[in-house]
């Protein structure tokens, strides 16, 4: 890797077992109903695959994204890489790891950025965080939501 390393992680509780959210965090055709930072996904998620991500920044601009991902293991990671520049520039690693804690699940939900633009990315690194906590909290809404009403 060269260039500088960042990592952003959040977590959250969400009441449920890990296949609950393992089903909605992959159900990708539902993510324009609930996400409010990842708009679409299309694509599958198995390693070695590409998916196409439609971002919502700060300001509602949106930009696509076209990650291959590294780790698809039901119930338990789901993690992509993004290489928006060239290689050694910018490249991101978004991550939900699940794990099972007490009647629920813990998701821990991070990027980590690597590169040699990171030292500019600033600001963007503290929009990112609280993205991803809005991210975190209607995951949680949308998990619990449908865990009342089956």
């Amino acid at each position: 890797m060269t260039g500088a390393v960042r990592r952003v992680e959040t977590s959250v509780h969400i009441a449920a077992e890990p296949a609950r959210v393992w089903a909605v965090l992959t159900d990708f055709a539902g993510y324009p109903r609930w996400s409010p930072t990842l708009r679409r996904i299309n694509g599958t998620p198995a390693a070695h695959t590409r998916l196409t991500v439609t971002v919502a920044g700060p300001g509602g601009r949106e930009w696509t994204i076209r990650p291959l991902v590294l780790a698809a293991e039901p119930g338990r990671v789901l993690r992509w890489r993004a290489r928006p520049l060239l290689p050694g520039v910018l490249t991101g690693v978004h991550e939900f790891v699940l794990t099972p804690e007490g009647s629920g699940t813990r998701v821990v939900h991070a990027d980590t950025f690597s590169g040699v633009a990171v030292p500019a990315l600033g600001r963007f690194l503290t929009r990112n965080a609280s993205g991803m906590r809005d991210q975190n909290a209607a995951l949680k809404a949308r998990v619990e939501a449908m865990r009342a009403t089956s």
